[in-house]
């Protein structure tokens, strides 16, 4: 290809300054324009002409990305070859309204382009909270049946795309023992507690309702169908009591037994952006990330119902003796990549280098 301008090119607003334009978000926050465009030929092949401004080429998945500081704005741009996500969703905006931007008028996503973009991206942890929030504004404000086919096809590939980026992330299948399922997904030396007992000290019910799901209880699994017959209480009560659990075992716990501060909100939020993101997959994740403003809200003290059972002998830890080094190291650590996540993710309560303070204090 040879050197063009970028108003040559079919163009896309999206981001915050599409956000902005149908008044969702802040305007505030809408300063860099963010645009996509579609190129039909090789990433490698793209060669626009800044046209003075200056601008700097950096290879991406499915694209190549290009930025302007040009005197009249902040210019992102992802130039897109014909059949990646990118270029169908510029594809199915054609013709849409437009805007002015440092490059001319350029078509704005629609609203119903930046729902489908933003559930997507939900399944990856950079900036979470700040996604999910802005992905149940548009979708409080936004029909589903509003979308076109054309925006259904690059979402469907949309999802390929970052699934298939997602893949590298180890997981364990469900159709598993439980106990199998269990130490692929939870480092073994900072589970002082059986898993299964974290749930039977914060369930709702008499049993866990993950219990009451299962066809076959020596399995992980649970199917869809059990969960589909579920009053729509329980079913936000099931995220509920997986999170309780997740956060007792990799934060509550870990933190009190190396008498470290934590916020058991904060170590719950956690756990719930962990389900939404790689701690899950399929239909739950997605239920999930759907009822996340209902699922955020705490309705029991998970932490004191835990310390009760506990004090009353109810649960054991997995060891009777005393806490070796290798394990409060162990949990340092586990605390240490907390932290990270949580401040990836744009999450409250990342605590600063617990494990640096573990090894000073020993």
């Amino acid at each position: 290809m040879n050197d063009l301008a970028l108003s040559d090119l079919p163009m896309l607003i999206v981001g915050e300054r599409a956000r902005a334009h149908w008044g969702f978000g802040s305007a505030a926050n809408a300063g860099d324009c963010e645009l996509w465009a579609r190129a039909d030929a090789a990433p490698s092949a793209c060669r626009i002409a800044p046209g003075g401004a200056e601008a700097e080429a950096e290879p991406a998945d499915g694209h190549a990305a290009f930025q302007w500081n040009t005197p009249a704005g902040h210019v992102t741009a992802r130039i897109w070859v014909s059949g990646t996500s990118g270029a169908l969703f510029v594809q199915a905006n054609a013709g849409g309204p437009t805007t002015a931007t440092p490059v001319g008028l350029v078509p704005v996503a629609r609203p119903t382009s930046l729902l489908l973009l933003a559930r997507a991206a939900l399944i990856e942890p950079e900036d979470w909270l700040a996604r999910i929030g802005a992905y149940h504004e548009l979708r409080a404000n936004v029909r589903d049946s509003d979308v076109s086919p054309p925006e259904q096809a690059a979402y469907e590939r949309r999802a390929q795309e970052i699934a298939a980026r997602a893949a590298s992330v180890h997981r364990v299948s469900m159709r598993v023992p439980n106990e199998t399922f269990f130490r692929g997904y939870t480092r073994d030396e900072i589970r002082l507690y059986d898993h299964d007992d974290l749930h039977r000290t914060t369930c709702y019910y008499d049993v866990p309702l993950y219990l009451k799901l299962k066809d076959e209880p020596e399995l992980a699994y649970i199917p869809k169908s059990n969960f589909d017959r579920l009053a729509p209480e329980d079913r936000v009560r099931l995220v509920r009591e997986e999170c309780f659990a997740i956060a007792l075992e990799r934060v509550v716990i870990p933190a009190e037994t190396l008498g470290v501060r934590y916020c058991a909100e904060d170590s719950y939020l956690y756990a719930l952006h962990r389900i939404c993101t790689d701690l899950a997959t399929g239909w739950f994740r997605d239920f999930a990330i759907d009822m996340f403003p209902e699922a955020a809200r705490i309705d029991t003290d998970f932490v004191d119902r835990f310390r009760a059972a506990v004090a009353a002998g109810r649960v054991r830890t997995r060891n009777n003796g005393p806490i070796s080094p290798a394990v409060r190291a162990a949990l340092a650590a586990n605390l240490d990549r907390v932290a990270n996540r949580q401040r990836l993710a744009g999450l409250p309560g990342a605590m600063p280098r617990v494990q640096a303070a573990c090894s000073a204090a020993a």
